[in-house]
């Protein structure tokens, strides 16, 4: 309470100090305070985790292109050659992955989040780690959901082809509606199982969060961003530089009867900013729609010079989990067909 001092004869030659008190003259009512201006609300930001990852990073680029800035990347920086895929993107922020749960609950509560874009992952599809995987694929990303959907922030979450297991030209079939499948490996278990945990949310209502899962297919690009993943780059990236150093590419026996949806990163970040901004509730495939094998791949960079491709044996521990056809089923995409690429 303000210490309200009347000026009268015996007090106004006095030294009166402090930034409570009020001098008023004998009879004045007193003035009150100023009220003070309401700060200015802090814009809300977008969350990328695996921001410094290989499609993470291209988002971020994309987002930068359509002039949002207002970015906190949320990645494990450990991997030297990461700087590569963030030095010449624009964000406002940066957490550790180990500290973003933490963050994130804080900042759900204070609503300071726009949108969640998930892409951080453990992407080793041969990891024999399954505690790891359900932990970091799964767990954490259920985890995510749940917080989301009561902070009412839309997140659009990065799932997985390999989903689907063993297909084959003949009878496969990709549909996204459907978790009716058999994964072949740790990781495609902790998608599926993340893919399933999200469809409680699909009947939610349309005033609900939105909570959107994207199978991606064989996502490629020319080598940008992929540096950091050594011997896990997209089969193009790795055709690429093989062809560039060696002057051959090496793939495995068979590779004319291994078929992949290979889609470009590009397209598929466009797909992935639709699906947050015009999409609904749901699991979708997000792929090209047609399907190569990995030798017309091969083909096309060494200008169809079949000479310059040699194969080899397929190592025995794989055989069981490579897939050896997908082509994603499009007809059911979130964000209407007028709205690919």
């Amino acid at each position: 309470m303000s210490n309200v001092v009347f000026l009268t004869e015996e007090t106004k030659d006095k030294d009166l100090v402090g930034e409570e008190e009020v001098l008023l003259k004998a009879g004045e009512k007193p003035v009150p305070p100023m009220p003070k201006k309401p700060a200015e609300p802090i814009p809300k930001i977008t969350v990328v985790t695996g921001g410094a990852g290989f499609i993470g990073s291209h988002l971020i680029e994309k987002l930068n292109n359509r002039g949002n800035e207002r970015i906190l990347l949320v990645d494990d920086l450990s991997h030297p050659d990461k700087i590569r895929n963030i030095k010449d993107l624009k964000f406002q922020d940066y957490c550790d992955i180990s500290k973003f749960p933490e963050l994130f609950m804080f900042m759900a509560e204070k609503e300071m989040v726009d949108a969640v874009y998930h892409m951080g992952a453990d992407s080793n599809v041969a990891s024999t780690d399954g505690k790891h995987m359900m932990e970091n694929n799964y767990q954490y990303t259920c985890n995510l959901m749940d917080m989301c959907h009561m902070g009412r922030i839309p997140l659009v979450y990065a799932s997985s082809a390999a989903v689907y297991g063993q297909q084959t030209k003949e009878w496969g079939t990709f549909n996204d509606k459907s978790d009716d499948y058999t994964p072949d490996s740790y990781y495609a278990l902790a998608k599926l199982q993340a893919d399933k945990y999200s469809r409680k949310f699909m009947n939610q209502g349309p005033d609900r969060t939105k909570i959107i899962g994207l199978r991606y297919f064989n996502v490629v690009s020319e080598g940008k961003r992929e540096t950091h993943k050594d011997n896990m780059k997209s089969a193009m990236a790795w055709m690429k530089e093989q062809y560039d150093e060696t002057g051959m590419i090496r793939l495995f026996n068979g590779s004319a009867e291994i078929y992949r949806d290979f889609v470009h990163v590009e397209n598929v970040v466009h797909m992935t900013i639709n699906a947050m901004t015009s999409g609904r509730s749901g699991v979708y495939n997000i792929g090209s729609g047609e399907s190569r094998s990995f030798l017309d791949l091969a083909l096309e960079i060494v200008n169809d010079d079949e000479s310059k491709i040699t194969y080899f044996q397929m190592p025995y521990e794989m055989n069981d989990r490579y897939q050896t056809f997908t082509e994603a089923n499009m007809d059911n995409a979130c964000f209407g067909i007028m709205s690919r690429p």
